[in-house]
């Protein structure tokens, strides 16, 4: 009688291991697109981009209707300089998620790269419909407009960037770019003050800064500004300090 219950409570015992690992597996499976997510983004961090697209497939393999996991995998790519696959995965995402604004940026960002303009612009509209304090895409739809020679809204998006996002260094050195070019000098001046401000080691502000004083004749205050440039490692200004500060 012992040894019958003693197999029973060792079968008992034996069937409970097998349960427990049964639900731990059937947990580990549930859970596993959330995993190589987390994986994904920890690697993004670490700027293993590579190693990331991995996780991000592994995920989608698990989850293929998730158009957070594209847009994840789409930045991975644009990242690792694969426009063709991170168009794919952006236009995917919205296609999932039609309203993910993140990923019409991106998308756009790539067309901008790839001089398409106008298609950028579009791509910028949706993401600034569907994410009306989105600074980022107002400053890139503003590159878009300048490349277009649609100054006016160029400078309109640029200042809406910054009023959204008031320590964007960026947005401040391209209206600043913007006004010099239209021969606004005390605006221009008064923009890349600011950008230099927000962020002391943009280079290409204290060059361009340089430039402006030098077209106004203040040669000395131009060259302090390009050799700060050039201490930052922007060859442009060494160039300029051979030519103009000697």
């Amino acid at each position: 009688m012992t040894t019958v219950l003693s197999s029973a409570s060792q079968l008992l015992r034996q069937r409970g291991v097998l349960v427990a690992f049964l639900i731990l597996f059937s947990l580990a499976g549930c859970n596993t697109a959330k995993t190589h997510s987390r994986e994904g983004l920890e690697r993004v961090s670490k700027k293993d981009y590579i190693g990331a697209i991995t996780e991000y497939d592994q995920a989608i393999a698990k989850k293929p209707d998730d158009g957070n996991l594209y847009r994840l995998r789409g930045i991975a790519k644009y990242e690792s300089s694969d426009y063709t696959g991170a168009t794919a995965d952006f236009t995917k995402a919205i296609s999932l998620l039609p309203q993910d604004a993140e990923s019409y940026k991106f998308r756009g960002d790539i067309k901008q790269n790839q001089k398409q303009y106008k298609a950028a612009i579009q791509d910028y509209n949706q993401a600034i419909a569907f994410q009306p304090n989105y600074a980022k895409a107002y400053n890139n739809r503003g590159l878009n407009k300048a490349r277009l020679r649609d100054s006016k809204g160029a400078i309109a998006d640029f200042t809406q960037a910054i009023a959204l996002q008031q320590d964007y260094s960026v947005a401040y050195l391209n209206r600043a770019n913007l006004r010099m070019r239209q021969k606004q000098y005390p605006m221009a001046l008064a923009d890349y003050d600011q950008a230099i401000a927000l962020d002391p080691q943009m280079d290409e502000a204290y060059y361009n800064r340089g430039v402006l004083k030098y077209t106004q004749r203040k040669r000395k205050d131009a060259c302090a500004d390009w050799q700060r440039s050039y201490e930052l490692g922007n060859p442009q200004a060494g160039t300029a300090l051979q030519r103009f500060c000697k």
